[in-house]
């Protein structure tokens, strides 16, 4: 009977714990909203700059000028977030944490094994999703219509624009990604 009031009692505290440490309108911890504008390199090699890319039938445009004869582009992913992983491991052990204590009301011994199981994989899942990104680097190398040959890089966070622009690369270029123009 100890061990049943027990658990419903950290089962009552578990979503009062979550909403204390919720973000709220109007408190100072909201996060900005994500921008789907890409972000070019500043003066320190940082990709912080917003900026304006154009990719269309005759090139690519950007703040290092209009390349006209697209040599090559190519993607790279951002390295793996271990901050993310750490915070999703937590989230995702909390998860697991709940899930697994109520499967002990309801599977009585077999808690022994799937509370366990449960709370390990929140915190696989949660911290495999929190530590990869979804956004990509882009290179695009080709000459101006003077024949220099130019250089531009962006990145893009949103997954679903990384795709846009990719399509958009494929079809102005007739390259795929990291192929070589002969």
């Amino acid at each position: 009977m100890k061990n049943i009031l027990a658990a419903m009692t950290v089962m009552m505290l578990v979503p009062s714990m979550t909403l204390a440490s919720s973000i709220r309108p109007g408190s100072p911890g909201i996060p900005k909203a994500r921008t789907r504008s890409p972000l070019c390199l500043d003066a320190e090699e940082k990709y912080t700059v917003k900026c304006d890319i154009t990719i269309d039938d005759t090139g690519v445009k950007g703040p290092e000028g209009h390349i006209t004869n697209v040599v090559k582009w190519s993607t790279s992913e951002k390295d793996f977030n271990t901050a993310g992983a750490i915070a999703g491991g937590v989230a995702g052990g909390g998860v697991g944490f709940a899930a697994g204590l109520g499967t002990c009301l309801f599977a009585g011994p077999l808690c022994l094994i799937t509370a366990p199981a449960l709370m390990s994989t929140g915190i696989g899942v949660g911290g495999g999703a929190g530590g990869v990104g979804t956004g990509k680097f882009f290179t695009v190398v080709g000459d101006d219509d003077k024949g220099n040959r130019l250089i531009q890089e962006f990145y893009l966070k949103s997954g679903k624009a990384v795709r846009k622009e990719s399509k958009k690369l494929l079809k102005t270029t007739g390259l795929v990604d990291g192929e070589l123009k002969v």
